[in-house]
């Protein structure tokens, strides 16, 4: 399913005995060689074994041979799969909604931070990405392929690779990794989820592939930041989570358990952040008429019935200078006020619904 420096995840399916039409699905990932002993593989097998918890998908077994370096740990699998396949392999992705997407984030977020801070000791992913989130049916989330990763200083882990796509900067430069190195991958799976793109995919332009160098100006602006979203979703995204998660310092990126609160407090919005929506006070200078017609027509008004009031002084600037002067009868108060209460009855009589709809 996926191919990194130092694993390879399969898809594994098994039957319960040879008589049995029974199948069962499981997650393998394949360790690189190393010159780990066996006892020393088995023995921390059984530690990775001892963890539990709801976000962490369970450790099934292991496969590993006497005189051989071939490796295999074996975990549960979850109904979608990864969440990889339902962003980037296929239709599944339309049906992932806002809030399906950061209830996925979430359940990851606190599975890393039981990892961290909160387990009997402490473990972390090398390289952490979207093909270790399994998806259940429900859409909650697990991780899988903890605790498996080693170091491989022989590896090429030039930034343009598919396989460190995932990989912080200090891991990069200096071959080093640490819980922030997972945080730093954190936030480019968020990323993923905002976007609907997968970091450095060949099917964008080249200088669009590597997602944190493309989307990080638009992340920075409140205003841009509904430019890179993904048209299927609709909602309020993170922005300052993922940007605190990329931050080039390990230092100041921000714990998970730190990230799991914040997760708690994205709002949960249904109307499209693409085309926000304006209030009509905001569009200075142009007034809404509101009609009685389904249709938005307006009929014409009938004439009015009073006489007309003279000219104010800048219609009177306005007049083309003639020598004909058109008398105008004077001012009377009693036909202001009826003006005044034909409106105001005008305004009580009409329905409540035409009066929510004033301005719209």
């Amino acid at each position: 399913m996926s191919e990194g420096l130092s694993t390879t995840i399969y898809k594994a399916t098994f039957r319960d005995d040879s008589m049995s039409l029974k199948r069962s699905e499981a997650t393998v990932t394949r360790l690189l060689p190393s010159c780990q002993g066996l006892k020393e593989f088995v023995s921390e097998v059984n530690v990775l074994a001892s963890l539990q918890h709801p976000y962490l998908c369970k450790l099934l077994g292991f496969h590993a041979q006497e005189g051989s370096d071939e490796r295999m740990l074996i975990y549960e699998r979850l109904y979608h799969g990864s969440i990889d396949r339902l962003l980037h392999g296929g239709l599944d992705g339309r049906s992932m909604d806002w809030p399906t997407r950061m209830k996925v984030a979430l359940c990851a977020a606190k599975g890393l931070a039981f990892l961290h801070e909160e387990g009997p000791f402490q473990a972390m992913y090398y390289e952490f990405s979207t093909s270790n989130i399994q998806v259940d049916k429900d859409f909650s989330a697990k991780l899988s392929g903890y605790g498996c990763g080693s170091y491989n200083p022989e590896a090429d882990i030039s930034d343009s690779s598919i396989a460190t796509a995932n990989l912080s900067v200090e891991t990069l430069e200096k071959g080093l990794f640490t819980p922030k190195s997972n945080v730093w991958s954190f936030g480019v799976v968020l990323l993923e989820l905002l976007t609907g793109r997968k970091n450095l995919g060949n099917r964008y332009p080249k200088e669009e592939r590597n997602i944190v160098k493309w989307s990080r100006p638009f992340l920075t602006d409140d205003c841009r930041l509904s430019l890179i979203m993904d048209p299927r979703i609709k909602g309020v995204p993170p922005p300052n989570v993922a940007l605190k998660c990329l931050q080039k310092d390990p230092s100041k990126r921000p714990t998970m358990r730190f990230i799991v609160e914040a997760l708690k407090d994205v709002p949960d919005m249904k109307c499209p952040s693409r085309y926000p929506l304006r209030e009509p006070s905001v569009i200075a200078g142009k007034r809404m008429c509101k009609s009685p017609s389904l249709t938005g027509i307006i009929p014409p008004q009938p004439p009015p019935s009073f006489s007309i009031s003279p000219p104010s002084k800048w219609q009177l600037l306005l007049l083309p200078r003639t020598s004909i002067s058109i008398p105008y009868p004077p001012l009377e108060c009693t036909t202001t006020l009826a003006v005044e209460d034909n409106r105001i009855s005008s305004i009580r009589g009409c329905s409540p619904a035409m009066r929510r709809l004033e301005g719209f």
